[in-house]
Order: C-alpha cells, then structure tokens, then sequence
C-alpha cells in the first residue's frame, strides 16, 4: 500500500510520463520532472518516435550521451537541453500567442 501511495504521489508531481522501453524517453523525463525553475517550461516535449520530439513547432532531435548528458540537436550541431529550453521555450511560446 505505502508503494501505490508513493507512486500516486510521483504521478500527481510529475509533468512528464516517459516510456519505459525508451532510453532517451527516460532521460528526457527524469530531466523535466526534476528541473528546479518549472515556470521556464511554457512548452512541454511531445514524443513523436524515439528521439524524435515536437518542441512547439520545432521538431527537434533528442539524444543521451556520456551516461545522462542530454543533448539537443540545433542547427549542425547538439547543445545541452537546459540551454535549448532557456534559448527557445520563449520564442516557440510567442507563436502561439
């Protein structure tokens, strides 16, 4: 009973429900349930296929690299995902304004 509570709980506080079978799925959700400034996140990750996600109307390509370094790709290269929310939540957010 104490482990269906504490789950609910994690359930109740958790913005993002991630696959189990999907590693990237995994890290990305880890990494938005406990991201500290949740305000910042006006636009949420939407799963698509594995590592493919829709970030407003970007589509971006997600990956896991040295263990739990999530990455982003942008442009020719990748950039770490909390650079990739400060950079773009802002600008994708104002299109659907």
């Amino acid at each position: 009973m104490a482990e269906l509570i504490k789950e609910n709980y994690r359930l109740k506080n958790a913005c993002y429900i991630s696959r189990k079978a999907d590693k990237v799925d995994q890290a990305l959700g880890k990494f938005i349930n406990e991201y500290p400034e949740k305000e910042k996140m006006k636009i949420m990750f939407l799963r698509e296929s594995e590592g493919v996600y829709q970030f407003g109307q970007k589509r971006v390509y997600v990956k896991v690299e040295h263990g739990n370094q999530i990455l982003v790709r942008v442009g020719g290269g990748f950039m770490h995902i909390r650079e990739f929310i400060d950079q773009f939540t802002d600008s994708e957010a104002a299109k659907f304004e």
